[in-house]
């Protein structure tokens, strides 16, 4: 027997929780006190994370998931906190990282004098109607809370497994204080911890995918998210250069998908739809806008995803032929082999070596022109994002993992910005900003000592929790570099404001209402406050230099801004 907080601690300790990452209330001195006993005994997992601010702390423990491939768990106060971390908490949901929340609440309000009494706040104004789980249940992918002490041990343990059966995602548990100060019973052993899951489609099927594919004289594969499982990269590259089919990232790829310097890879094209027969689609939720205006008549479209059709979404409507729903990286392997011993597979390599040669030519002019329109850039002042896309990718350290969040300098920056190893890149899926320097964060902790560069827009970095996040940096020595595309507004509302009123009064009078940040502020003090280096950059000749002291002072533990004053180039 031990008490609720004990027990909690326990249950993470065996599932191999690395960190509980907290932005905490009154209702957590049980596990405080556990983790306690845990370090007096030499025990130092899971370890404790202190966030500042709730989305910090659901952002943090999001990307570090991401990265690891590991569930993580997250505390938070009450419905309030929740309720501060919703937008990340739906950024989870929808990018499918596994986590398990818990928010405190409380089931008495003082009225049975056997329990504990958890405090007049929570009558006076920390409790809702159906408390946490009720009012974030849109947000996650399961919410409920726990009835009672004896539930305790058995709801925790569920909502792990929740959150990693497929399609993965954030679970919400409502944990009332006096279940956690309560004695509860926890098995020595832990049994039914071990899932096992159907993850192979049979070959049958898969000989269908790969027939289809075989078949096609114009396939083209397109991808937003396959890179989040690592294992399924190098094997999309091994696919698509056996049978010489281009891929292409389509609306919001959050991840390292495929080498975007491999002869294959190609800019998002329309008219690559309009002549494809066969498009693939690897875990895109997108793969083309609007889902109505597809792809030619006669083109097959295969599916291979986790997840089909989007249950999390309210609206889907893509039409495909076959649907291989399974983790992508064995429905992968399982079509490279079949392909390699496939007749039909050997009878066609003359006509691969064709196509890829074909694709091969048709890139490059295109990346030629990107690089030479960079160049002729290189002297502006202010400076051109172009330049600075160029300057990065020539700076920042191969092994390095970029987080990255622009609004409209993501293609080029996904361009330009090259990058050769899955998990290298990282972004948000969803469309609420605020998510960038917690996703560095997370990304840094799971990392150790490879450099993490945050590449976020000026706008973006005002819906940062940027005090609470630069004060976990320089507590835990998490020291992450962020460049600062600071263009002086909302370059996205502003594009939006001229798109539709293209003759308006707006346009006439240059008032753009919505897209001026004023006055503009002087970024670099916000990494001297909390003992980081700060820099502005406003000439060309300015970025590397300060891109390497900046690198030199993460090094030695210390974080890094550079804020690079942009011109107006607007990315179409």
């Amino acid at each position: 027997m031990m008490h609720g907080g004990q027990a909690l601690v326990k249950i993470f300790e065996r599932a191999g929780i690395d960190y509980i990452f907290s932005s905490p209330g009154t209702e957590w001195p049980p596990v405080w006190e556990a983790l306690a006993q845990s370090k007096e005994k030499g025990i130092d997992r899971p370890k404790y994370i202190n966030c500042r601010h709730e989305a910090l702390a659901v952002g943090m423990a999001a990307s570090y998931a991401k990265v690891t491939g590991k569930t993580q768990v997250v505390l938070l106060h009450a419905a309030v906190g929740p309720l501060n971390g919703a937008m990340m908490l739906r950024a989870a949901y929808q990018e499918r990282v596994p986590m398990v929340v818990c928010a405190g609440e409380s089931a008495t309000f003082g009225e049975d004098r056997r329990l504990i009494d958890p405090g007049a706040q929570w009558l006076h104004s920390l409790s809702d109607l159906g408390g946490p789980a009720d009012i974030l249940r849109r947000c996650v992918k399961w919410s409920e809370r726990v009835m009672s002490p004896s539930l305790l041990v058995s709801s925790l343990q569920r909502a792990l497994h929740i959150a990693e059966e497929p399609p993965a995602g954030p679970v919400l548990l409502g944990l009332p204080f006096e279940w956690m100060m309560e004695e509860v019973q926890l098995a020595d052993a832990i049994r039914g911890d071990q899932v096992v899951r159907a993850q192979e489609l049979d070959d049958q099927t898969i000989q269908s995918a790969l027939k289809l594919l075989l078949d096609a004289q114009h396939p083209v594969v397109l991808t937003e998210s396959v890179g989040r499982d690592v294992r399924a990269v190098p094997r999309l590259v091994e696919l698509c250069e056996l049978l010489a089919i281009p891929v292409m990232e389509s609306q919001r790829p959050a991840f390292f998908n495929f080498p975007r310097a491999h002869p294959l890879y190609l800019p998002y094209d329309r008219k690559e739809l309009e002549t494809a027969d066969l498009i693939l689609i690897a875990e895109a939720v997108v793969p083309w806008y609007p889902a109505g205006n597809g792809p030619g008549r006669n083109a097959k479209v295969v599916l291979i995803a986790d997840e089909f059709p989007n249950s999390r979404l309210p609206f889907w409507g893509y039409d495909v032929d076959l649907a291989l729903v399974a983790p992508p990286a064995l429905t992968l392997e399982k079509l490279i082999a079949a392909a390699r011993s496939s007749k039909q597979f050997a009878a066609n390599q003359p006509a691969y070596k064709e196509r890829f040669l074909r694709i091969q030519q048709r890139r490059e002019p295109g990346e030629d022109a990107l690089q030479n329109e960079a160049d002729k850039h290189a002297n502006d002042k202010p400076i051109d994002p172009r330049w600075l896309c160029r300057v990065l990718d020539r700076t920042i350290p191969e092994e390095a993992i970029i987080v990255e969040e622009t609004t409209v300098y993501r293609t080029l920056i996904q361009r330009m910005i090259r990058r050769t190893r899955p998990m290298s890149y990282i972004a948000r899926i969803t469309g609420g900003l605020g998510v960038g320097l917690s996703y560095a964060l997370g990304a840094k902790l799971a990392v150790g000592q490879t450099p993490v560069f945050a590449l976020l827009g000026d706008g973006a970095f005002h819906y940062n929790p940027v005090p609470a996040c630069l004060g976990l940096s320089q507590e835990y020595e998490l020291p992450i570099i962020v460049v600062l595309f600071n263009n002086q507004r909302y370059l996205s509302m502003e594009q939006g404001l001229l798109k539709y009123f293209p003759a308006g009064v707006a346009r006439t009078s240059g008032v753009h209402f919505g897209a001026p940040i004023s006055p503009i502020p002087d970024y670099r003090f916000f990494a001297e406050v909390y003992g980081g280096y700060g820099t502005r950059v406003a000439s060309p000749d300015e970025i590397q230099p300060a891109i390497e002291q900046a690198a030199e002072n993460a090094e030695g533990g210390r974080f890094a801004l550079i804020d690079v004053v942009l011109n107006d180039y607007s990315p179409r």
